[in-house]
């Protein structure tokens, strides 16, 4: 059997800051958000909230000014996404870091590099908009996500043993840094 992969060996790969979520995008995020989900990777989520929680929370994130949603395509259609966040005003003193939040591809979409294009577009626009440095934290058992985080230069600099509760059990969680100035 060929795989995916081989049957297109160069997918065209975008990823772009989401100025507006029209339905089709909102669907088909909706729709690689509970492919994630259900790989295990939900960014908090462990069961399929209904279609409308989805709908509305990727609404929220787009209504959210210190937000900006970056959205990864792969010839053409959604498979993924990410949010740089930028602290609140009241955080004078921590204005120069911004947070990545909430990253995702759906497993059809892995292996062809797009997690780094996105997380490097990320650091780019983080950048551009002054920020001297990018956080993130994420489940220890994210390996892709640690590994994509430490291939952009990321350090990590702590662990909390008590990040997430799966299945009654707690999951340690790693915390990343880089400075980007």
């Amino acid at each position: 059997m060929v795989s995916d992969k081989q049957d297109n060996p160069s997918p065209r790969l975008e990823v772009e800051v989401a100025g507006m979520l029209e339905n089709v995008a909102l669907e088909q995020l909706c729709v690689v958000t509970r492919e994630a989900i259900d790989d295990g990777i939900g960014f908090g989520w462990l069961n399929q909230p209904p279609q409308k929680t989805l709908e509305n929370y990727w609404r929220g994130v787009m209504l959210m000014p210190d937000r900006t949603l970056f959205i990864a395509r792969m010839d053409g259609q959604v498979c993924g996404a990410c949010q740089l966040v930028r602290p609140p005003t009241s955080n004078e003193a921590g204005a120069f870091a911004a947070e990545i939040v909430n990253f995702f591809l759906a497993p059809w979409a892995r292996g062809f590099d797009l997690a780094k294009k996105m997380l490097k577009e990320v650091e780019e626009y983080a950048h551009e908009q002054g920020f001297r440095s990018l956080n993130s934290n994420m489940r220890a058992d994210q390996q892709a996500a640690i590994a994509v985080c430490e291939w952009l230069g990321m350090k990590k600099w702590g662990i909390k043993e008590r990040y997430a509760m799966i299945d009654g059990k707690f999951v340690p969680g790693y915390y990343y840094t880089k400075d980007i100035d």
